[in-house]
């Protein structure tokens, strides 16, 4: 969590850069006073040491990664999978640069082992 104030991620943002960190993956989420990010980076202890380094608090979490093509539908199949498998889908969020190539989605389920046996089962993974 981040004060939601201006410059502030921006501050951890150049923090990261400056040890040479690299983000595969960022989600910034804005309450009243607090941001919520999560992220995933290049060096997981290393991200958590500097962060902790800076005065924040750090959880960290297992997510499932799942690489699809960004076309219409993708993700309501991939959710569709986790559903039937009767897995709850927590969080997830996602990145693709361009229409027709790959995506990136970082999903937070509430199984991890029975959502990453029913998405490699499906093919996903």
């Amino acid at each position: 969590m981040t004060p939601n104030k201006p410059g502030k991620l921006a501050g951890v943002l150049d923090a990261l850069a400056k040890a040479k960190l690299n983000l595969l993956a960022l989600d910034s989420s804005s309450g009243y006073d607090l941001n919520m990010v999560r992220l995933i980076a290049s060096d997981p202890k290393k991200t958590r040491s500097l962060l902790e380094k800076l005065g924040y608090n750090v959880t960290e979490t297992t997510l499932l990664g799942v690489t699809i093509t960004d076309r219409p539908g993708q993700l309501a199949k991939l959710a569709k999978t986790l559903g039937h498998a009767g897995v709850n889908i927590e969080y997830m969020y996602a990145t693709a640069a361009q229409m027709d190539h790959e995506a990136l989605v970082a999903i937070h389920v509430s199984d991890i082992t029975k959502g990453g046996r029913a998405l490699r089962a499906a093919g996903w993974m």
